[in-house]
């Protein structure tokens, strides 16, 4: 079982600060050193996410793709390169948490041998948060940079394609047109349909490893949305089930409501299940994207997408909880409603110390990024679990438990 620790990587510029102006100009300049140009780059998936070798100053550096982010470099990189912030800026991550964060401009970032001249820069703590600290990584492309090319992204082969012509990609098969409107970043944002409630300002997200997240303070329809699907067609679990760039996100009711019809652009979905919070972004994450060849053409703010395999997100079942990591210690932080887990009393809060005869009594940073990779339970058996509760220690026996059934 694999908790969505990554499932929103998203930040939001939050203009309110007399440095606005200077931000805008940051986030908006560049430019790209060829006119014509087609490159091919590999790139390697890290929790899902996809990580790129980037050139910077003739050393090259690992970096997450993130559409629903500007570019972000780390304070040990910046200090490295001799990159000094020129403003400060209020930045909010996908949990809603906020922070001052220095913007500065990177004079060349190369990516395949194409150099992205004069883009903007977000200067951040990428070890704030364990999560994106397991990454490993100096940075984030985002895309206020990206927006200077047209993107494809091949999930199977790994493959990135940038060029400055859509022509030049050759496309043959048949398309799924997505139109977008961006925000001051750069950010793909589409309007989504959830049978007869329309979602505004929905961000396309690879920099998630998520599917289908909305917030329930978009539209208050929603609430008529959940009210009104059956209740063999919906779960509510409560906790904190992902992470931004400050760390894992406040304490929350979780919505997860199989939708019986989903649309954007000329995508059409029966039946998904979709999770709804309060103290969230909406995105579409990369679980979504990863089953198709997806095409980003800033020039023309339209995504293309070409089907691999059809996409199938219709079930959930579960044991009933998710984790975190405080201070080397695992916590239960999320219990599904109607779950073995509920029905049998485990709690958020509960301190874990063994599931299946392994001890979790201390977690090691190295520990605790292979379980964000990989997931803490690795077979589809009952489990038994040990937790530590008000000074005792208490054993559960959990099966997997059928939510949403497909």
């Amino acid at each position: 079982m694999k908790s969505k620790l990554l499932s929103l990587l998203t930040i939001t510029i939050l203009l309110t600060s007399c440095g606005t102006v200077k931000t805008i100009k940051l986030m908006k300049s560049g430019s790209v050193n060829k006119e014509e140009f087609k490159v091919k780059v590999p790139f390697e998936y890290r929790m899902g996410l996809i990580v790129l070798k980037v050139n910077i100053s003739g050393t090259d550096y690992d970096f997450v793709l993130d559409t629903g982010a500007p570019n972000i470099i780390s304070v040990d990189l910046a200090k490295k390169l001799g990159i000094n912030s020129s403003v400060k800026q209020d930045v909010g991550d996908s949990q809603g948490s906020s922070s001052d964060l220095g913007f500065a401009k990177v004079d060349n970032i190369a990516i395949g041998g194409i150099e992205f001249l004069n883009t903007g820069a977000v200067i951040a703590d990428l070890k704030e948060s364990k999560e994106v600290g397991c990454l490993k990584i100096d940075g984030f492309i985002g895309s206020n940079l990206m927006r200077k090319a047209i993107w494809k992204f091949d999930y199977k082969n790994q493959i990135i394609t940038i060029t400055n012509s859509k022509g030049a990609l050759n496309i043959t098969k048949p398309t799924y047109k997505i139109p977008f409107y961006t925000e001051l970043t750069g950010t793909p944002l589409v309007d989504i349909k959830l049978d007869n409630t329309i979602v505004k300002n929905v961000c396309i997200d690879l920099g998630s490893n998520g599917d289908i997240d909305i917030s329930l303070s978009k539209d208050k329809k929603l609430n008529d949305l959940i009210k009104n699907t059956p209740s063999d067609s919906k779960a509510v679990s409560f906790g904190s089930s992902s992470s931004g760039l400050y760390g894992v996100g406040s304490a929350d009711s979780i919505y997860h409501i199989a939708v019986s019809n989903i649309s954007f652009g000329d995508i059409v979905i029966d039946k998904s299940v979709v999770d709804i919070k309060h103290n969230s972004s909406s995105t579409i994450g990369t679980r979504f994207f990863k089953k198709y060849d997806v095409i980003i053409d800033w020039f023309n703010k339209e995504m293309l997408l070409i089907k691999n395999k059809e996409y199938n997100n219709k079930s959930l079942s579960t044991y009933g909880f998710s984790y975190n990591n405080r201070d080397g210690k695992l916590f239960i932080n999320q219990i599904f409603i109607h779950s073995d887990a509920h029905y049998k009393g485990l709690k958020v809060g509960d301190r874990v110390i063994e599931i299946d005869d392994v001890n979790y009594e201390t977690i090691l940073p190295e520990q605790w990024c292979d379980i964000v990779e990989h997931g803490l339970i690795k077979s589809n058996k009952s489990i038994s679990i040990k937790v530590e509760r008000d000074n005792r220690e208490l054993s559960f026996t959990l099966e997997e438990t059928v939510l949403i059934a497909d």
